[in-house]
């Protein structure tokens, strides 16, 4: 045997090496990117609709320091995986804010439909929700505020990738979560086009959905987010039944440490 036939042997033999990411040590393959173009896309007038589009921000357990505001806000990882066994239970669809807004667009009926959203864009989202996501099959749609990525207790550029492969869907939540409503509109442009063009650019994803910081918003905030190319944005207005007049000002049901979800869904 000539010597390179014989590392052409060896090479043949040698174990696969794989350049696929790897999501909790297991091989994961990226979900394919849909390839409906929302541009194209705007919802009938008129119409009254009532998807449940569920607001989360931490998931898992209080630190020792916690104030008031962060227990409100904190929802542990055995009573999210509860609300999501609810929902399997339920037969209802979960999907993220950017295909409810196709599945609108198109005429499909969303009345058992849900969409998780998840505010801010918190590290223990990806260490207790994907997990929970991901063993019940359900994705979300997460709300980044483009300045925070990496810094502590926020979600790293890695972990975001992350959430992509598994299927979620990131939003804007503005660059630096300034106050819109009383931001002067070249502020409140800057905040909400930056934001966007960041976001693609790291992650080579379109931007649709956008959330306001604490929920604060004008019309002339809601006039800067359609002007730079949203599609659809969340409030904190009382989740309820909704115009597809109005795909800037969508409510949201805030789910807090003693929600009792089948309520909500029923």
């Amino acid at each position: 045997m000539t010597v390179l036939a014989g590392l052409l042997v060896v090479l043949f033999f040698l174990p696969k090496i794989t350049t696929e990411p790897l999501l909790y040590g297991k091989t994961v393959t990226p979900s394919p990117v849909a390839k409906t173009d929302l541009a194209q896309l705007n919802w009938p007038k008129d119409q009254q609709i009532n998807p449940k589009i569920l607001m989360y921000h931490h998931i898992g357990a209080l630190p020792s320091d916690a104030d008031d505001i962060r227990k409100g806000l904190t929802v542990s990882a055995d009573n999210f995986e509860a609300g999501l066994k609810t929902l399997r239970d339920g037969n209802y669809t979960v999907v993220t804010l950017q295909k409810m807004y196709e599945m609108v667009a198109q005429g499909e009926d969303v009345s058992k439909i849900v969409v998780l959203t998840f505010d801010d864009g918190y590290d223990d989202n990806y260490v207790h929700g994907l997990p929970a996501l991901q063993k019940y099959g359900f994705t979300g749609t997460f709300f980044i505020i483009s300045d925070k990525i990496g810094q502590a207790e926020y979600l790293s550029e890695g972990q975001i990738k992350e959430l992509l492969l598994a299927g979620n869907e990131i939003g804007s939540h503005s660059v630096s979560h300034p106050d819109l409503a009383t931001a002067p509109l070249t502020k409140v442009a800057s905040e909400v086009e930056k934001s966007k063009s960041d976001l693609e650019s790291l992650f080579g994803q379109k931007i649709v959905s956008f959330c306001y910081p604490a929920g604060r918003f004008s019309t002339d905030v809601e006039r800067e987010i359609e002007s730079a190319g949203y599609k659809i944005a969340v409030t904190t207005q009382k989740g309820q039944a909704f115009s597809t007049n109005n795909p800037f000002e969508i409510p949201r049901y805030r789910i807090n440490p003693t929600t009792d979800l089948s309520s909500i869904i029923k």
